[in-house]
């Protein structure tokens, strides 16, 4: 669906995990490096997405309403986050995880039948694919390990982006507990 700007805003929701603020600060200055003067997604914006909707020209109240009642139904574990892995691609930078996240995948699983649940539909064509967005570009693609970013996960949020706007308002935030075998100390 294209968009005309001036004729109003539209409303994407998502599901998301977001960075500790240091690890924010740290990823951004990763991304100056890496970008020189590329427009970096901003500290407060930084996420990994684990489901989205499609766009929506109106508030959507009653899917975001659909949407606080999935997130309360999930149950995952917390996990420990490691993105060691920057991936280029012909439009934006990102950082990965080199391998496999069971419990992110997990959590993932969780929230997208959650949404199914409550009646509410993934973007079409979307796919999970784990990532950190943290800027947009052109040019060729290509791939690199880095040291990488870690950091403990406890908690997702529910997102409203305003599309174009650079405006993300958090609608909810749900901490991991699982089943209580996982413990910090």
């Amino acid at each position: 669906m294209r968009h005309d700007m001036r004729a109003g805003t539209l409303y994407r929701l998502f599901f998301a995990l977001k960075p500790p603020v240091t690890v924010a600060r740290q990823t951004d200055h990763l991304a100056e490096k890496l970008g020189g003067g590329e427009r970096r997604i901003r500290l407060e914006h930084q996420h990994m997405t684990l489901a989205v909707t499609a766009d929506y020209v109106e508030y959507p109240y009653a899917v975001i309403k659909a949407l606080l009642r999935a997130g309360t139904s999930v149950e995952a574990e917390p996990f420990d986050m490691r993105l060691d892995k920057v991936s280029f691609t012909n439009r934006s930078v990102a950082l990965r995880p080199s391998r496999s996240v069971p419990l992110l995948n997990q959590l993932q699983r969780s929230i997208a039948d959650a949404m199914w649940r409550a009646g509410v539909a993934l973007r079409p064509g979307w796919s999970f694919s784990p990532h950190q967005t943290l800027f947009y570009r052109d040019g060729p693609p290509s791939q690199q390990s880095i040291d990488g970013f870690s950091w403990s996960l406890d908690r997702f949020v529910l997102v409203c982006s305003h599309v174009g706007r650079t405006r993300h308002d958090i609608l909810g935030t749900w901490t991991l507990k699982g089943d209580g075998q996982y413990e910090l100390f």
